[in-house]
């Protein structure tokens, strides 16, 4: 029986630059290839490995997908394998990166012609049709994180092996959960492990408390902006207000604006195609300075961007309601140390243009993660009874393989940065 060979280049024991290097026989890919975004420095980036036949990229976020222009640039023109729509999201999201790195004089060692290069290596893959890569069947299953991410199971001589990416367990507006009913036998799993210590307040709760937030803003007279990010997260927040039978007006800024049109062409890819829709007709975009200035004025509902107010057009909105005790900016998604969300929750001021800005405002922060939780990851492994368990993607993940040992009889192991383990 052959031995298969993995190596974490990045994304162990943190969340950020996710990319795992797997060998089998003469073939080497990389599962993800990502960056790490970190609050008012430069970004980090793994290693470059030395040969790679091909990269399985699971979604599109920037933590699984910023690096991988950095191949590229140093002269691995490698195919890349992954649903359709994650080339679009993925596109999307670069070429942003390249703009932001530009303002903030960040080099982050390749430009667009690299990034068009990479995408011109994307090869779209189906869910549940093995495909090979040399001496691997792979396979990619939905892992019900974004539309169009995937678990990818990979199968050498006998061995296999499943690569979680990021996944959710719960059925949300916008996805269905990951299709664990389609996971073969696994002998090594690959798991996140975000929130293996967490566990996410019940959904349905979260989308009363948006709507109530909502309602009682415009009552007031005021403004209610919600901030999230670009993919999926602002889609699900308009999903969830127009199924708990919000009429009012909902505008839409930022980024979002073109992840939802692609998520629209791409509607096979998410749970119900026909709420989807709905809830697209429901919005209306802000596709201008004059209507972003107009809506500012009045009492409306704004889903905006950027999630963990690092910049985007939510900072104009908030430097226009900021005095305004009746407006309120609610935060969707957790808020990292250093970012200009955790400061505002903390401190109730931010950075605006340079300056520190009090902001009057009530600010509200709620729970729409598309990460599984605690019981979500226990319950992965307790259904697949994999022999060994490698924990990654997740500020505690030594902890958690620690506790998967000792008290579940779990081998487990969370791996230092470029640590070999050999199965």
């Amino acid at each position: 029986m052959g031995k298969i060979s993995i190596a974490a280049l990045g994304g162990t024991r943190e969340v950020g630059k996710s990319a795992v290097l797997l060998e089998a026989g003469e073939t080497r890919v990389l599962l993800d290839y990502g960056m790490k975004l970190i609050p008012k420095e430069h970004p980090e980036f793994p290693p470059i490995p030395e040969r790679v036949d091909a990269v399985l990229l699971t979604h599109a976020h920037l933590d699984h997908s910023g690096s991988l222009p950095r191949l590229v640039s140093h002269g691995k023109n490698v195919p890349v394998y992954g649903i359709d729509v994650t080339r679009e999201y993925t596109e999307l999201l670069l070429y942003d990166t390249i703009k932001v790195a530009k303002m903030r004089k960040h080099n982050i060692g390749y430009g667009p012609k690299d990034v068009r290069k990479m995408l011109n290596n994307f090869r779209p893959v189906e869910f549940n049709v093995p495909f090979k890569i040399g001496n691997l069947e792979v396979m990619a299953i939905n892992a019900g994180h974004i539309p169009g991410s995937a678990m990818f199971y990979l199968k050498y001589d006998g061995r296999s092996v499943l690569y979680t990416g990021d996944f959710n367990m719960i059925l949300s507006r916008l996805m269905p959960p990951a299709s664990i009913e389609d996971i073969p036998p696994t002998d090594i799993l690959i798991t996140e492990s975000t929130y293996a210590m967490k566990e996410h307040p019940p959904r349905s709760k979260q989308e009363a408390l948006l709507k109530e937030i909502v309602v009682e803003t415009l009552k007031s007279g005021g403004t209610a902006i919600v901030a999230g990010f670009a993919i999926g997260r602002l889609l699900e927040v308009a999903m969830a207000l127009r199924s708990r039978g919000f009429r009012g007006r909902l505008f839409l800024d930022g980024m979002a604006r073109k992840s939802t049109e692609i998520t629209e062409y791409f509607s096979n890819r998410v749970r119900d195609s026909d709420d989807l829709r709905l809830a697209i007709r429901s919005i209306t975009s802000v596709r201008n300075w004059y209507v972003r200035k107009k809506i500012a004025k009045k009492s409306d509902v704004i889903l905006t961007t950027s999630g963990m107010l690092e910049g985007g057009p939510v900072h104009y909105y908030l430097k226009e309601k900021k005095e305004d005790e009746n407006s309120t900016v609610t935060l969707t998604g957790y808020q990292v140390e250093g970012t200009e969300g955790r400061r505002l929750l903390e401190e109730g001021k931010m950075e605006i243009e340079g300056e520190e800005t009090w902001i009057m405002m009530k600010v509200n922060q709620l729970n729409f993660s598309a990460h599984t939780g605690r019981s979500g990851i226990l319950s992965l492994i307790k259904e697949l009874r994999p022999e060994s368990v490698m924990v990654v993607h997740g500020e505690n993940s030594d902890m958690f393989a620690n506790e998967l040992e000792e008290k579940m009889g779990v081998s487990a192991f969370s791996p230092e940065i470029e640590e070999e383990a050999i199965f």
